[in-house]
């Protein structure tokens, strides 16, 4: 029998992110078959349509094991981690005692690491009265818990902080090629809603990433491209920012 773990991160692309962090340790793909999901897994399938609402986006986890472990990686976008998620735990009580971790990848944005990872705690203490409430910690109770906060768990920002130092060693001309068109667009031509998000502090860092992922994967999503482009390769393994998620990874998850 496999031990089970619950990684919660903040949007897909995270989502994506972690997943291939984790294959390159060894972990493996859930089939995506009904018949090949692990039984413990079932509560988390979802129920179509979602609260009786057709164009509401499924929520179904990525799931991805080794022979040891099972690691249910879950994306709630945005405050949905801190407010709707903690219902899995009150709903399912299986999750807080037969699980060997739980763990949170969030983005610090414009906040302080500190205040995020104390943002989290507060919530999810309830749950698992050890979580740490400093980023970048595990602790190593029974329920192995831990929040990791990107960049680096100190600086403020997101994953694409870490995904730019990728794309400036595996894809260099791209990453120049998009900044020189970002930096000549004339946004004075744009409406204010046009410009509202790449206003945002990491507005910028987002649209380069995907500028670079669209001519990698035209027409589809970042997190696409994160899975099947060669952001995370051997020599990007080898940044400390990935390393240092990586680390937190093996931690938690003790492998």
């Amino acid at each position: 029998m496999p031990r089970y773990a619950i990684l919660g991160v903040e949007g897909q692309h995270d989502q994506a992110f972690i997943t291939k962090l984790l294959r390159n340790l060894g972990f493996q793909n859930f089939s995506g078959i009904d018949a090949d999901l692990d039984p413990f897994w079932r509560p988390l399938v979802p129920t179509y349509p979602k609260g009786g609402k057709h164009y509401v986006r499924m929520d179904m986890p990525a799931i991805i094991s080794t022979s040891d472990i099972s690691v249910a990686i879950y994306s709630a976008e945005g405050s949905n981690l801190r407010e709707k998620f903690p219902a899995t735990f009150v709903n399912h009580p299986i999750f807080t005692t037969g699980i060997a971790a739980f763990g949170i990848i969030a983005d610090s944005d414009n906040s302080p690491c500190a205040g995020v990872a104390t943002a989290y705690a507060s919530v999810y203490q309830g749950f698992f009265p050890q979580f740490p409430n400093a980023p970048g910690i595990v602790d190593l109770s029974p329920v192995r818990t831990g929040i990791f906060v990107f960049p680096d768990n100190v600086n403020q920002g997101t994953l694409e902080n870490v995904i730019l130092e990728c794309a400036n060693i595996v894809y260099p001309d791209l990453q120049s090629k998009a900044q020189v068109y970002l930096s000549g667009i004339d946004r004075t031509m744009l409406k204010c809603a046009d410009v509202s998000e790449i206003n945002k502090p990491a507005g910028e860092k987002k649209a380069l990433a995907s500028c670079i992922s669209s001519v990698l994967k035209p027409g589809k999503t970042i997190q696409t491209s994160i899975q099947d482009n060669r952001w995370l390769e051997p020599r990007t393994l080898l940044l400390p920012s990935v390393i240092n998620v990586t680390n937190f990874l093996k931690q938690l998850l003790s492998i």
